[in-house]
């Protein structure tokens, strides 16, 4: 089922880029004093050409191979059931109390250092004006999140026995980009029918 809606969607994108192509041709054709540029014309097949590798690599392609990744991991390493459980006041075993103990102090650490790299004065991650929000700190968010729930996950994992060797860790990266990986097709034709529009109407 999930596969069909996938599928359904990628098309229907695809029938739309198509459709932007003659749209763009034909209002370029019959109103050549308008400012619609057409996918049609040499420019712009050397911009679709030229431009489709740049229009795919984008802040957010990184994103979703981070967290996909991080997701992945985070199931597999039994820290979000874990999590879970301690959140309804289930009892765990010794051993997952203890590595979920090393977790969370890693996790204060982690948030420790972030603090110091953006709340102290002339902190490294801010912008040059001192503000946060557009900073380094903020064009790297979630990535920082993302490498802190891989780390925990993996000590989380190694602590508790769900990894016994660094194998069962990289099989386990794996699996959420296996899950998402529908997600991934989407995403190439969405991000050039996005930029496509932007060149045609801008």
């Amino acid at each position: 089922m999930k596969s069909r809606f996938w599928a359904r969607l990628s098309a229907g994108l695809a029938i739309l880029q198509i459709l932007l192509i003659l749209v763009s041709w034909i209002i370029s054709s019959a109103s050549p004093q308008t400012t619609v540029r057409s996918l049609l014309s040499s420019e712009g097949i050397r911009w679709f050409m030229g431009r489709y590798a740049e229009n795919l690599a984008t802040p957010f392609l990184v994103w979703m191979i981070l967290l996909s990744i991080a997701g992945g991991i985070l199931y597999v390493s039994g820290l979000y059931e874990t999590v879970r459980d301690v959140l309804h006041l289930k009892t765990i075993p010794y051993r997952k109390r203890f590595a979920i103990v090393i977790t969370t102090i890693i996790l204060l650490i982690a948030v420790a250092v972030i603090v110091y790299l953006t709340c102290t004065p002339h902190a490294v991650l801010l912008s040059a004006t001192g503000s946060l929000f557009p900073s380094s700190f903020a064009r790297a968010l979630i990535p920082i999140i993302a490498f802190i729930v891989m780390i925990l996950s993996l000590v989380f994992g190694s602590l508790s026995g769900r990894f016994a060797s660094w194998q069962q860790a990289f099989d386990a990266m794996t699996i959420g980009i296996r899950y998402v990986l529908p997600l991934w097709v989407v995403y190439v034709f969405a991000a050039q029918l996005i930029c496509s529009f932007l060149y045609v109407w801008n």
